[in-house]
C-alpha cells in the first residue's frame, strides 16, 4: 500500500494539532475545568489544598498523627509547587507564540490563574517560612 508524501504530511500535521490542543473542531468550551485543562486544574487544586493547610502549620515537626500532613507533607508539596507553577506559566507563554486567538485567550486565562494560585500560596505560607528560617523583618537581629 502506497501513500503519497502530501497525504502523509497532512495526516501528521492534523494529528499533532489535535494532540496539542486536545479540543477538536467542536464549539469552544467555557467551563473552568475545560479552559484550564486537566493537568493545570490538578496543579491549581493542589495549590488550593496547600493554601488551606497553611494556617495549621506551626513550624514544629510531628511524625505520628494527622499533624504530619501540615508539618511535613504540606510544606514539602508547597515547595514543589513554588517551582512547578512558574514552569507552567513559562510553558503556557511558550505555547502562546504559535497559538491562534482562541487558544491565546485560553492560555492568558491559565497564566492569570497560575499567578493568582502562586501568589496566594506564597502569601499563605510566608509566616511559616519566616518562623522556620528564624527570620523576623521587624527586629534588628
Amino acid at each position: 500500500m502506497q501513500c503519497d508524501l502530501a497525504t502523509a504530511n497532512y495526516a501528521l500535521e492534523y494529528d499533532s494539532n489535535a494532540m496539542m490542543t486536545a479540543r477538536g473542531s467542536g464549539p469552544p468550551k467555557t467551563g473552568l475545568f475545560a479552559r484550564l485543562g486537566v493537568l493545570r486544574s490538578l496543579l491549581i487544586t493542589a495549590a488550593v489544598l496547600v493554601v488551606g493547610a497553611a494556617p495549621f502549620a506551626d513550624g514544629s515537626v510531628y511524625m505520628h498523627d494527622w499533624r504530619l500532613l501540615t508539618s511535613v507533607i504540606a510544606p514539602t508539596v508547597m515547595m514543589m509547587l513554588v517551582f512547578a507553577i512558574p514552569l507552567d506559566i513559562t510553558m503556557a507563554r511558550v505555547f502562546m507564540a504559535d497559538a491562534g486567538a482562541e487558544e491565546r485567550a485560553r492560555l492568558k486565562f491559565a497564566i492569570r490563574a497560575d499567578v493568582v494560585a502562586l501568589f496566594a500560596m506564597c502569601l499563605a505560607w510566608a509566616p511559616f517560612m519566616l518562623k522556620v528560617l528564624d527570620f523576623s523583618p521587624f527586629t534588628g537581629d
